[in-house]
Parts: C-alpha cells; structure tokens; sequence
C-alpha cells in the first residue's frame, strides 16, 4: 500500500471542496508469526481541518497493538499534513485485517467518518513448508473383463497369500514397517530453527516462540485432546489429564517462557533461547520414547508404563 502522490491530493482536494484524503501505509505488507510491522495513516486536508485518528485499538485477537500511536505533523500554513503510526504484531499465519478504525473529521455541518478501508497484513508461519505433497496418477484406461477362469485363479491366489501373510504374523516373522509420524515432523521443525539462527540475527524472540511452537505441534498430534485453541494452563491440564507419560511442568516451563515473550514482551538472550531449545528438544524426545515404549508393551500383551516422577 502506497502513499497518495501530492498531484493526485490536489486534484482530490480541488475536485470534492476541500474533503481531506486518507492514505494508508503497511510495512512491512508480509511478516512471519511474531514480526512486529508498522501501519502509517496520513490525512492531508486544507489548513485548519481538524482531524481526529483512530485511538490504538484493545484487541487480543491474532493481530495486537504493540506502542502508543505517534502523530508526526508535516503541516505547513497553507495546508493541513499529519501522520499517525501505529505498530501491530501478528500471532497466527494468514491473511489478517488489522483493526484499525475510522479517521474522524470534525467540520462545522457536523463529524463525518473517513473510511481508512480493510487493511491486511500476510503472516506467514516459521514453521518449514511440507514437503511431502503427494500427485496423484492419472486414470488408467478401462480393461475388458478377464475370462471365467482367471477371475477363480485370482481368487484362489487371493486366499493363498491371506493363508501365507497370517502364518508369518503368527510366527512373528512379519517386519514392522513404520511410516514417519510427528517425531519425524518435530525433528525437520526444529533442524529448520536452528537453520534460521534467529538468536544470531538479533531475534531472540522469535527463536523462543518458534521452538515453542514446534513442540506444541508435536504434543497436539500426540494428544488431539489438547487443542491449539487452549491457554497455556488449560493446555498442560489437559496433557496430564489424558496420560501425559512425563511431568506436566515440564512442558508449562517452555510454554509459560514462549508467554512471556509474545503478550509481556519480554527480552530474552542466547542463552535463554538455547535453554528453551533444549527444554523443547527433551519434551518431545522424552514423550516420544514413552509412546514407542507403549506401542512395543501392547504389542507383547502388557498395559501401558506410568508417569516419570511417579512409582
């Protein structure tokens, strides 16, 4: 989004009396989750227009207000030029409006709103892009129906290898294939963290929300009972409530630091990213271990083992 020219504010100016014209400014227009970007409305008006811009707004939601509005006033004795900026940070990936409200213009027939028009910012996620997108193959062509005596050799080399695959799984011979699951996923996430060196680029907290973040995504595929939609609270207390097989502070200490940083803005160093990093890395190396430990006790007709910290 770019600023109106200053040929086009005085032909707009000349051709509606004098109404003020409204320019609104994004920088930067694509940000990651966590970015903080700036919003700059500019109203140019004839000299006197007393003009009046939207207050920061209280929001909460996925894209919030970081500082107090700043005014720059440009304005000169034969016209009026201010600019208000605002700066936002956004939580969640995709197209989101930033919500900002009208600009007021207070004139002697009354107060009229100057529609700033949807602003919209693209954030994107830290997390790297799957890659394992699958195209399928294109229709084969229709065969003619085999004869009668192949479709009973079909069916009878059909029973055969149901006979043959059920004596090797109870002789135990079959090998265990396992396809990559959210370990596997974790793993890629957190190796494409490191890659970004977030710390080293003077971004330390958005190292700390993207580790925190890869470890989240690994429990929720693990637990789908804790959703993304929970506090941090409610999050761990459904972990320990659905046989999280580790202490639940465990996970609340990596969360509660990711917390910090996003609604307290609280600065963090190196060191610190590097302690969340590993923290998360335990987390779902532990878990991991606990689910496999599970999988191979069912499989030789045992219950599952308990919390650590527990007898």
């Amino acid at each position: 989004m770019t600023w109106l020219a200053p040929a086009a504010l005085l032909l707009s100016l000349q051709g509606a009396a004098g109404r003020p014209v409204v320019g609104v400014d994004v920088r930067p227009v694509t940000v990651v989750v966590g970015e903080p970007f700036t919003v700059r409305v500019r109203v140019q008006a004839p000299a006197g227009a007393a003009i009046r811009f939207p207050d920061v707004p209280d929001s909460a939601g996925s894209v919030e207000a970081l500082d107090p509005r700043g005014i720059a006033d440009q304005s000169s004795a034969a016209r009026f030029d201010q600019t208000a900026t605002y700066r936002f940070i956004a939580w969640e990936p995709g197209r989101r409006v930033v919500p900002l409200g009208d600009v007021r213009w207070e004139h002697p027939r009354g107060n009229e709103a100057l529609a700033v028009g949807p602003v919209f910012v693209e954030v994107t996620s830290l997390l790297p892009a799957d890659t394992a997108a699958l195209v399928p193959r294109a229709a084969r062509a229709a065969l003619d129906s085999p004869p009668a005596y192949w479709r009973w050799a079909l069916g009878a080399l059909a029973v055969l290898v149901i006979v043959l695959l059920g004596w090797r799984a109870w002789r135990g011979r079959k090998a265990q294939v396992r396809q990559p699951d959210a370990f596997v996923d974790a793993q890629a996430s957190f190796a494409g963290v490191d890659a970004l060196a977030l710390a080293d680029a003077g971004e330390p907290g958005r190292a700390v929300l993207a580790y925190a973040e890869v470890m989240r995504a690994y429990l929720t595929r693990r637990f789908p009972q804790a959703t993304d939609g929970l506090t941090t609270p409610e999050y761990v207390r459904s972990l320990a409530d659905h046989a999280l097989p580790i202490l639940p502070e465990e996970v609340a200490e990596v969360l509660h630091v990711a917390d910090a940083v996003k609604f307290a803005g609280e600065h963090v160093n190196a060191e610190r990213v590097a302690k969340v990093a590993r923290a998360a890395r335990s987390v779902v190396r532990d878990v991991q271990t606990a689910y496999e430990a599970r999988l191979a006790a069912i499989d030789k007709g045992k219950g599952p083992r308990g919390r650590r910290g527990t007898p």
